[in-house]
C-alpha cells in the first residue's frame, strides 16, 4: 500500500492523535448545527485554531452517511499537475484513509484530471480536512482532487464537476463533496490591501466575502468564478468551490446554507493580516 503521510500535522493541527481528538471535540461540543442530508460543503484549511469553529460547524451539520469523500483542494505550490487525484493512502495521527479506486479511476479516463501524487505531498488543503472526517464519520473512502489556480476557468471546473457526477451515477457512490478553501487573505503578507487598515478592516473583509458567499448559496458557479476572477479575490479554493457546485447541482442539489463565518481576527487581534473563513453546506 503507498501511503501518502501527512505533511502539516504538528504545525496547522496537532501531531499528537489524543491532542487531536481533543481539540476536535472541543470545536464540535462548542457548534449547535441543525443536522440535515448534504450533497456538499465549503470547508476551511487552515489552522485549526484559527478556522476551528468554521469547520466545526459545518462538519456539525452532515447527517447524511457517506462511502466516498470527494475532497477538491487549491494547490498553493504549484506542484505536479494542473488536476490531479491519486491512489494512494493518506494518513493522519487518526489513522489510514484508503482512496477509492474505482471513482479515482473513473474520474482520470479521458479527463483534464491525472494520477499524479507529486501534487498532493506538500500540499495542506485536502490534507487538513481529513481528520475531521476521521473523527466524526470514520469509515469511508476518499477521491482527493488538487488545483492549480491556473485551471480555475469556468470551462474547466465544470468539466471536473461533470466528471465527478457522472461517477457517482455510474459507481452508485454515496458522496460527499467537500471544497477546501478559505475566503479574503487581507494584508501586505498576502499582497492584498484593497483598502487600507481602519476601524473597519474586518467589516470590509465580510462585505468581500459574502459577496461571493451569495452566490455560492444561490449555487451560481459560474458567477463565484468570475467575481473572484474580475475582482482578483484571494479565495483561495474558488476553483474547487465551483467545481462542488456544478456537480451538486447535477446530483440534484438546490440550495447552500452559510452555516459559520469567521475570521483569522477572532482569534489574533491581528488586523494587519486577516483570512476569512466559511462553513457553507449544499442541500
Amino acid at each position: 500500500m503507498q501511503v501518502r503521510n501527512p505533511a502539516v500535522a504538528g504545525a496547522f493541527y496537532p501531531f499528537d492523535e489524543g491532542e487531536l481528538r481533543e481539540m476536535i471535540k472541543s470545536f464540535l461540543d462548542k457548534t449547535k448545527s441543525q443536522k440535515k442530508d448534504v450533497i456538499g460543503i465549503v470547508s476551511p484549511h487552515a489552522g485549526y485554531v484559527f478556522c476551528g469553529k468554521s469547520a466545526a460547524s459545518v462538519y456539525n451539520t452532515i447527517r447524511n452517511k457517506f462511502e466516498t469523500a470527494v475532497i477538491l483542494g487549491p494547490n498553493h505550490s504549484g506542484m505536479g499537475v494542473g488536476v490531479a487525484s491519486c491512489l494512494y493512502s493518506w494518513k493522519t495521527p487518526l489513522g489510514v484513509v484508503e482512496p477509492d479506486e474505482k471513482f479515482v479511476n473513473e474520474i482520470t479516463t479521458d479527463s483534464v484530471i491525472m494520477n499524479d501524487i507529486k501534487s498532493h505531498l506538500r500540499e495542506h488543503s485536502i490534507e487538513v480536512q481529513l481528520p475531521w472526517l476521521q473523527y466524526i464519520f470514520k469509515d469511508f473512502k476518499i477521491v482527493p482532487i488538487s488545483i492549480n489556480p491556473i485551471y480555475y476557468d469556468v470551462e474547466t471546473c465544470k468539466e471536473i464537476g461533470e466528471k465527478i457526477a457522472k461517477a457517482v451515477k455510474k459507481l452508485k457512490r454515496k458522496v460527499l463533496i467537500v471544497a477546501s478553501s478559505d475566503f479574503t487573505h487581507y494584508g501586505s503578507v498576502y499582497g492584498y490591501i484593497p483598502f487600507r487598515e481602519s476601524k473597519n478592516v474586518i467589516e470590509k473583509i465580510r462585505e468581500i466575502d459574502m459577496e461571493v458567499i451569495k452566490f455560492i448559496e444561490g449555487l451560481n458557479a459560474e458567477s463565484v468564478v468570475k467575481i473572484c476572477n474580475e475582482k482578483r479575490l484571494t479565495v483561495c479554493g474558488y476553483g474547487g468551490i465551483a467545481c462542488m457546485i456544478f456537480a451538486a447541482k447535477a446530483l440534484g442539489a438546490k440550495k447552500g446554507e452559510l452555516i459559520n463565518y469567521s475570521t483569522s481576527f477572532d482569534v489574533s487581534r491581528d488586523a494587519s493580516a486577516v483570512v476569512g473563513y466559511a462553513g457553507i453546506n449544499i442541500f
